[in-house]
């Protein structure tokens, strides 16, 4: 009998070792859940760019100032001064690239403007034609733009130009633009007006692709985004500038106008230069010859 409980007593404490090593284990595995480590599972940022995949190589708009857009920075230019009606404007014609052209001439752009009431662009006395780098006009292609403020810089940070301006970019003979064919109202109104400028437009299975030649892209830059951004010039008038002189104070006003959705100043451009363009084209000032 004592041999017998001897034996239970080893067995109770062998127990008892057995029962204190599983709690301890129990007590690793919850801690190491609680971390949420597991080092069998694979990395999920392996690969992406939150690990830095791709960084190095990053397909952005490179700039020489971090402060500066990159179409305020012009390589090589000259400079033409030309009377609009009665405004001289500063023409400012950057070099061309290989394969591109200004699409529009000085001569252009000066009877056009002389054809639109003064009061609608006063205050621009500055017309670019830029040329774009090949990774701007891939990544940004647009016709042109406005500035409503600020400066051009030359490559060595020189002031070229400032105040307000407006930009028309250079084309290559050879481009296309691609779009998809799942487009919404805004981009097929878009798409209707490169059809009547003249440009071709294939459609390629969920692609549309529209071919672009130097005489399609004078008719899209001269009668279209010349009033078109000659329209968000005359709006920055109406609602920023004149009141200004009335005494409302400048910042708020330019707050408030930027406030306002994109959508909105875009269809007020819109109309404006269609409006224009219809009152040019009945009264047979455009289009015209080069």
């Amino acid at each position: 009998m004592a041999g017998v409980g001897g034996d239970a007593a080893v067995a109770l404490v062998y127990l008892r070792e057995i029962a204190d090593v599983a709690s301890r284990n129990m007590r690793c595995h919850i801690v190491t859940m609680l971390a949420g480590r597991n080092p069998t599972r694979r990395n999920r940022n392996i690969g992406t760019a939150k690990q830095g995949y791709r960084q190095d190589n990053r397909h952005v708009i490179p700039t020489r100032h971090e402060h500066l857009f990159a179409f305020q920075c012009i390589g090589r230019h000259k400079v033409i001064r030309c009377q609009a009606g009665s405004v001289w404007v500063n023409f400012i014609i950057e070099e061309l690239s290989a394969n591109c052209v200004h699409s529009c001439t000085v001569d252009d752009v000066a009877t056009i403007l002389s054809s639109i009431p003064a009061s609608n662009w006063a205050g621009i006395e500055t017309i670019i034609f830029r040329q774009p780098t090949r990774r701007q006009a891939t990544l940004n292609s647009v016709w042109g733009r406005v500035s409503y403020d600020g400066a051009v810089f030359n490559t060595r940070n020189q002031v070229v130009a400032s105040g307000p301006m407006i930009f028309l970019d250079a084309v290559d003979k050879d481009m296309r633009i691609r779009r998809s064919t799942s487009l919404g109202p805004l981009d097929q109104a878009e798409l209707d007006r490169l059809r009547e400028d003249g440009h071709t437009i294939e459609r390629v299975g969920r692609t549309y692709v529209v071919e672009v030649t130097p005489e399609s892209a004078r008719n899209t830059q001269l009668y279209r985004t010349l009033l078109h951004e000659v329209g968000h010039w005359y709006d920055w008038l109406r609602n920023v500038e004149e009141p200004c002189r009335r005494g409302e104070p400048y910042h708020e006003l330019e707050d408030r106008y930027f406030a306002r959705p994109t959508a909105e100043r875009e269809a007020f451009a819109h109309r404006y230069a269609d409006n224009l363009r219809k009152r040019l084209m009945d009264t047979g000032r455009i289009p015209s010859s080069r």
